[in-house]
């Protein structure tokens, strides 16, 4: 048997000296799933001379794994609908932003957890 609760899970990276910056989220724990519905970024300190690109690739980056972006990295947000399993991984990537500020990924939605059977 096993349960919904609610994801929340966030990662961070440092950037650069050039701005780049790329971090991996996804379930590590058998028997789980992540149902994404959103997908949030954020760089501070922002910058008022550059803003970071963020684009959101399903497993590795690649061409054929991308499934979004934004012009603004720093601050922005889109909605998912996607399942990810144990062994798959969503990966965030920013260029071009401000070097040494932190960026964050933050996934909303649901997790689907092994639960234990009723006595």
């Amino acid at each position: 048997m096993s349960q919904s609760v609610v994801l929340s899970v966030s990662a961070q990276v440092v950037l650069n000296g050039l701005g780049n910056g790329q971090v991996q989220v996804g379930p590590q724990i058998a028997g789980t799933s992540w149902q994404p519905v959103s997908c949030g970024v954020l760089v501070q300190p922002v910058s008022l001379t550059v803003v970071s690109q963020f684009l959101l690739y399903n497993g590795n980056v690649a061409p054929a794994n991308f499934i979004g972006g934004s012009y603004s990295g720093d601050n922005n947000s889109s909605s998912l609908a996607l399942t990810l399993y144990p062994g798959s991984v969503l990966t965030g990537v920013w260029t071009g932003g401000n070097p040494g500020a932190t960026a964050t990924l933050t996934l909303t939605g649901t997790q689907t957890i092994p639960g234990t059977a009723a006595p």
